[in-house]
């Protein structure tokens, strides 16, 4: 069910019966020297395309960059602006609503995106556009926080978490051979949000946010993976239950 797989004709087909479409919305940023730049964008995509395979729902192409600038101090993180990332949403979302679909729901993976998103979803409701609009962040979820507690105990953090690294672990075991696995100290930080790429950087050094990301193993990223699937299919089970008006 991956749109970029279907011709017209199968979408057009889809629209008959279903008008639901999911878009997986990451970023391209800094995880630490312990993981990977695409973590972001690559554990949403993984979400929303096993949720999509079990609930026969379409799934969008991946939008792999996000609003990153807090990042933009270490090298190989790419962000969009604010501004840019709303277009962008506003932009893909009214040409899959003007195409019919009336529920789209952006699986995320990533905290900078979300007030863009919803900026992007009131500019839309502005336009007097009808459907559901919503987005899922697969960390906040309380299922998968609650997990994570059990896993990491007070060390999940805020960013490179051993959460998100663990799913990655799973996903792309390869990209993890020469990785560190050194532990280093945790510490909490008092500061201010929002915070420039230079700001961030003298903050958070290594690019950890209160985070122990050495204590990731692929197991954890299995079963974290699978909850974060299962709450997220929940969610969107009862968007499939709402009349839209």
């Amino acid at each position: 069910m991956l749109l970029e797989n279907m011709s017209y004709v199968e979408v057009e087909a889809y629209l008959v019966e279903k008008d639901i479409i999911l878009i997986p919305i990451g970023s391209v940023e800094q995880h630490s020297p312990y993981g990977l730049i695409g973590t972001d964008f690559i554990t949403a995509e993984a979400v929303a395309r096993e949720v999509g395979k079990r609930l026969d729902i379409l799934v969008a192409p991946t939008i792999t960059y996000g609003m990153s600038q807090h990042h933009s101090g270490f090298k190989g993180t790419v962000t969009l602006s604010p501004l840019t990332l709303t277009s962008l949403v506003i932009d893909i979302s009214n040409s899959l609503l003007n195409q019919g679909f009336k529920r789209l729901v952006f699986i995320n993976g990533h905290g900078g995106n979300i007030n863009p998103v919803k900026t992007a979803f009131d500019h839309i409701k502005y336009q007097n556009k009808q459907g559901i609009l919503q987005i899922i962040s697969w960390y906040l979820l309380p299922e998968i926080q609650e997990m994570e507690k059990d896993i990491f105990e007070e060390l999940n953090g805020l960013h490179a978490t051993p959460s998100e690294v663990s799913i990655t672990k799973f996903l792309r075991p390869e990209a993890f051979k020469n990785k560190p696995k050194e532990k280093k100290k945790v510490e909490k930080i008092e500061t201010y949000f929002p915070l420039s790429g230079e700001e961030f950087k003298k903050i958070y050094p290594d690019g950890r946010m209160e985070s122990a990301p050495w204590l990731a193993k692929e197991k954890y990223g299995k079963l974290i993976l699978e909850e974060a699937v299962r709450a997220t299919a929940n969610i969107i089970k009862d968007i499939l239950k709402k009349k839209i008006i």
